[in-house]
């Protein structure tokens, strides 16, 4: 999420340097639209292009750029790209490649974990802890007010934590119904 708040900002830091340049480079083309002559607007017009083309190419894109500061790929090198963000595909470049499935090129992204809770405790305010055998700890968040009862004696309670929405997380209690909303504490 860092990454993409640092790119972002060099992207709108870099915005106004190309919006001289291309602000530069529509001034000489308007120029040339009030040369009456043809010949001379024509020759006017090449020169602006010219100028066009060497601004254009002077200029790195700023994704590039940011990736280059960064040490990151930009988003478009990476597994799908801005279009996997909407659900799209990169397009098919080869007449074999259509109509294929996607080839993962990777470990496939964890989704769910399973865990049997170690230590179970509420806050004052009755928002619950998960400790897990794993290691990690859960709280429940503020804005739930979901109530996990606590686990019959000599009981192990199994829970399931699911990605949810938005970077969120849910956790399930095995053998009982209800979602938690929870957010990880280590």
């Amino acid at each position: 999420m860092r990454i993409f708040w640092l790119l972002s900002a060099i992207v709108l830091i870099s915005l106004p340097a190309q919006a001289d340049t291309a602000r530069d480079t529509l001034a000489a083309v308007a120029k040339c639209t009030d040369i009456a002559a043809a010949t001379e607007r024509l020759q006017c017009f090449d020169a602006a292009a010219a100028g066009a083309k060497t601004a254009l190419a002077a200029q790195p894109q700023p994704i590039q750029q940011a990736a280059a500061q960064t040490g990151q790929p930009p988003a478009e090198e990476e597994e799908g790209g801005v279009l996997s963000w909407f659900g799209l595909s990169r397009p098919v470049k080869k007449t074999e490649d259509f109509g294929k499935p996607p080839v993962p090129t990777g470990p496939k992204e964890i989704s769910e974990i399973s865990a049997s809770v170690l230590e179970f405790a509420k806050n004052p305010y009755g928002r619950s802890l998960f400790v897990l055998d794993n290691g990690q700890v859960w709280k429940q968040t503020d804005g739930d007010t979901f109530e996990v009862k606590d686990p019959a004696a000599g009981e192990t309670m199994k829970v399931t934590i699911e990605t949810a929405f938005m970077g969120s997380y849910t956790l399930k209690v095995v053998g009982r119904t209800g979602i938690v909303k929870v957010r990880r504490v280590k």
